[in-house]
């Protein structure tokens, strides 16, 4: 038993350096093959002005495809880079500057790290390359570059220069650029509409079945203005205008194949969102996007049938809520457009006169403001226009809610009015019918906007925080700093 004992202790030692043997050469094997942030050389393996090369050949030894760039000069002798390769498609517009980068990126290798010098190119994946590139410069010199494995963390991948035995290290990034087809280098503007070929947008998404359409319409200082006609009749907002401005002038990232899945892959098949851009002349442009999918959108434009991706920056606005989208007020007027406003409620009324000078603000030199014939222009000690707080609260009536076909009974009549006389005496009439005990329905002119707004618009008492009144509390205030005001200041009582 003894000399059995003593046969096993050299043997497991034995054992012992051989593991140990092994485990060393795999930690140098795998130094050699990764960099080390101490010991790490970098080399400048290659580089070609771009505008000394004449053609770039990209050969994917997996898809058997080529991508090919070639320079064509013009008359001023600026280089222009074309696509020709195996899906190059007569008639596309190709983007030279894209196809500039891919020459860049694929004729400059910097920052490679050297892990060979003995030409052993199947312990790296170079004797069956991923990718072979060509280089040809105008002089007629050509040059090839083999792209093979990523390294085992994918952050580098291995290459050479034809007619050297060195092995280098380069970013893994060269491979996503050598793997680009045609449709990498297609032009990323898709689309560019003037507003003054445009007759009508419309906008609808699926998830919760919003569908707006509006007019364009351009003053005569340019100033262009986008009022929805369906299914009411309002002014748009600015967050509906850049959404419509994104779109008109539709910049992507690149367009991606749809392969054999098509365009369910991108969430297409059933697109959440859907754009109609119609022009004076009748021509109608129509978009289709995905939801966001990790952070991008995909569409396409119906009649072409390739599918684009965007990140979520390129569009806008496009989960805002509808009272969002849409003019936010009622009626939001500026105070040198109205000579008189009329409000009643039950059996009290008061009407507001008004007359301001283009340009001017209530509490302007110029301006007269009176209400029910008194002089509504009273301040309080730090200069706060009590009128000014009756005007804010009149043109910031906020829309609560849509609610179109609503049932309403107006036998009753309505709760409250407001009547507003334009300079040029035209007038327009908002009716306030209940709605439930916290909202009224709004009517303009006998006709039923659609909206309905919250009681705290008329009915909230701000106190001392001038810019939360609601209209008819605003009235109520100013009167009583009319009548309390000494030399034209009132100061509220302090709040208990």
């Amino acid at each position: 038993m003894k000399s059995v004992k003593n046969l096993l202790v050299p043997f497991i030692i034995m054992i012992a350096l051989i593991i140990g043997v092994i485990v060393y050469f795999a930690v140098e094997k795998l130094r050699n093959d990764e960099p080390s942030e101490t010991t790490v050389t970098y080399y400048d393996v290659l580089y070609f002005n771009s505008t000394d090369i004449a053609f770039l050949s990209v050969y994917n030894r997996e898809t058997g495809h080529s991508s090919m760039v070639t320079n064509q000069s013009d008359a001023n002798n600026s280089t222009k880079f074309v696509y020709s390769g195996d899906d190059a498609e007569p008639g596309t517009d190709y983007s030279s500057y894209k196809l500039s980068d891919f020459v860049s990126d694929l004729s400059s290798f910097y920052n490679c790290i050297l892990v060979s010098g003995k030409g052993n190119y199947a312990d790296y994946g170079l004797d069956k390359p991923a990718f072979t590139l060509t280089i040809k410069t105008v002089n007629g010199n050509e040059t090839k570059v083999y792209l093979g494995n990523k390294t085992p963390d994918g952050s580098y991948c291995y290459m050479f220069v034809e007619g050297s035995a060195d092995i280098y290290m380069v970013s893994s990034d060269k491979l996503s650029v050598a793997s680009k087809t045609g449709i990498s280098f297609i032009d990323s503007s898709v689309l560019e509409l003037e507003y003054s070929d445009l007759k009508t947008v419309h906008f609808d998404r699926k998830n919760d079945g919003l569908s707006l359409d509006a007019s364009v319409s351009i003053s005569d200082n340019g100033t262009v203005s986008l009022n929805i006609i369906k299914p009411y009749e309002h002014p748009s907002s600015s967050y509906f205008k850049n959404m419509i401005d994104k779109v008109r002038n539709l910049n992507i990232s690149e367009y991606v194949e749809t392969g054999d899945s098509g365009l369910g892959e991108y969430g297409l098949d059933e697109p959440e969102y859907h754009f109609v851009l119609t022009g004076k002349n009748g021509d109608t442009t129509e978009l289709y996007f995905s939801k966001l999918i990790n952070g991008s959108y995909y569409g396409y434009i119906k009649g072409n049938s390739r599918c684009f991706m965007l990140n979520e920056y390129q569009l806008e606005n496009l989960e805002m809520k509808e009272t969002v989208l849409i003019d936010p007020y009622i009626c939001y007027f500026s105070p040198d457009e109205f000579s008189s406003i009329t409000g009643t409620y039950g059996n009290s009324s008061f009407k507001l006169t008004l007359y301001v000078p283009e340009g001017k603000n209530l509490t302007a030199s110029e301006t007269s403001v009176e209400l029910d014939g008194r002089n509504a222009k009273i301040s309080d000690s730090s200069g706060r226009s009590y009128c000014s707080i009756l005007y804010e609260s009149l043109s910031c009536i906020e829309i609560g809610g849509v609610e179109t076909g609503a049932d309403i009974n107006i036998s009753q009549g309505p709760v409250l009015t407001l009547s507003f006389v334009s300079r040029n005496y035209a007038t327009t009439e908002y009716s306030f019918y209940t709605r439930n005990d916290d909202s009224f329905y709004v009517f303009k002119d006998g006709e039923y906007m659609n909206f309905y707004v919250y009681s705290r618009e008329i009915f909230n008492d701000g106190g001392s925080d001038t810019y939360s009144y609601g209209y008819w509390k605003a009235y109520e205030l100013l009167n009583k700093a009319i009548s309390g005001s000494i030399s034209g200041v009132y100061d509220m009582p302090d709040e208990e």
